[in-house]
């Protein structure tokens, strides 16, 4: 037994059960969240004021949750964590009320993004090479989009929402099997060596160029975070059943996956302004099809093309400029600091959308989408941002 534990302590097999089921239990969660809200009988703005709340607890908590991390260890804090969250769940599942929904569902969006910075650096921490470990989170995320909707039809509509707790419990034992103290060495080690005095904040604060760099991202995430909320929605509201409307977006979730597994022939080879001028236009293309209300097989192929790829280009993307931009000594802080902002963003243009939806229906607020995203697009054309393609990053 103990040699058993032993091999499987850090293994690939360890990392994979970690990301594919805490991917899919993300999409077991957030997937059908507004057409369960709406079934229920709320309405988009009360969709959105969740979504909202959710967002604002995030701003308010990944900070405290990082601090936790660095004083008690990743094993101690998120193993904690995964757990609390099946309580949370539990919790969603028995709300009697709306505000109780809305105190469970931001808990666990707290929960599952304080984590996720932890996630993500023990893929590039792990004895593997990163592609081939994020990669399961993606599969993982695509397959629970996909079983979201077979649960919702099939079984019932709270049946997404109990499978979330037994698939967090499974991750749990992906977390075990790890070894974070693999990327807490790395990091003690690296802060040990840097004699540098340290950095303020208020030098990313006069960086323009970083400042420039954060309003693209803001009004990109703003667009992204509203339609992720209510595309599923729209969708069935065309006419899908939720679990057709859940193959559409598990099928979307799978196109990032070439993204990730070939980021090494391409990240380092196109220019920061190219890479975040394609992501804009996807995602132009897809709030003009869904706000000139095309055809429903065209809305497929906006939803395939804007959905996820620019969100994962994006979220590459990031790291590159951060990198090009700004200070080695700053550069976590600056990634913290460009998601706050993302977060404030999407509470916006949720409250706005969710409204706009109430008043005039979906295809209004993808019109109030596409105007900020063309906005957007406009920004990244004057953006005097160096092409970063020296860093070699994902090479």
């Amino acid at each position: 037994m103990e040699r058993l534990l032993a091999r499987y302590t850090n293994s690939y097999a360890a990392y994979v059960i970690l990301f594919f089921f805490y991917d899919l239990a993300f999409a077991l969660f957030s997937a059908l969240i507004s057409v369960y809200l709406i079934d229920k009988g709320y309405a988009a703005s009360q969709v959105s004021l969740l979504i909202s709340a959710a967002a604002l607890g995030n701003m308010v908590t990944q900070p405290f949750i990082g601090s936790l991390t660095e004083r008690f260890g990743m094993r101690t804090v998120n193993m904690v964590l995964f757990a609390a969250s099946c309580f949370a769940a539990a919790l969603f599942v028995m709300a009697p009320n709306f505000a109780i929904i809305v105190i469970a569902y931001a808990l666990i969006n707290i929960i599952m993004n304080g984590v996720n910075p932890t996630v993500e650096r023990m893929a590039t921490s792990s004895p593997y090479s990163y592609g081939s470990i994020r990669i399961w989170g993606s599969l993982g995320f695509s397959a629970g989009t996909q079983v979201t909707g077979l649960l919702y039809d099939h079984i019932a509509p709270v049946a997404p929402y109990v499978a979330f707790i037994f698939v967090m419990l499974i991750a749990i034992v992906g977390f075990w099997g790890t070894n974070p103290r693999i990327a807490e060495a790395e990091t003690a080690s690296i802060e040990a060596d840097d004699e540098a005095e340290p950095v303020s904040i208020k030098d990313l604060l006069t960086n323009k160029l970083f400042l420039y760099y954060i309003v693209i991202m803001v009004i990109f995430a703003a667009v992204t975070g509203a339609t992720y909320s209510f595309c599923a929605a729209y969708l069935t509201a065309k006419g899908l059943e939720a679990a057709t409307a859940s193959t559409i977006l598990s099928v979307a979730a799978l196109l990032e996956v070439p993204l990730l597994f070939f980021s090494s022939k391409f990240m380092d080879k196109i220019s920061n302004k190219v890479l975040l001028f394609v992501m804009c236009v996807m995602v132009v293309f897809e709030m003009a099809v869904y706000g000139l209300n095309m055809p429903l097989p065209l809305i497929i192929v906006a939803t395939f093309i804007g959905r996820h790829p620019p969100a994962i280009l994006s979220i590459m993307t990031n790291m590159k400029v951060v990198d090009t931009i700004c200070d080695p000594r700053q550069q976590i802080t600056a990634l913290a600091l460009v998601k706050s902002c993302q977060s404030f963003g999407t509470i916006i243009t949720n409250n706005i959308g969710g409204n706009i939806v109430d008043a005039a229906g979906y295809p209004a607020m993808f019109m109030f989408l596409l105007a900020l995203s063309a906005a957007c697009l406009a920004l990244v054309v004057f953006f005097r941002v160096p092409s970063g393609n020296d860093k070699k990053l994902f090479s």
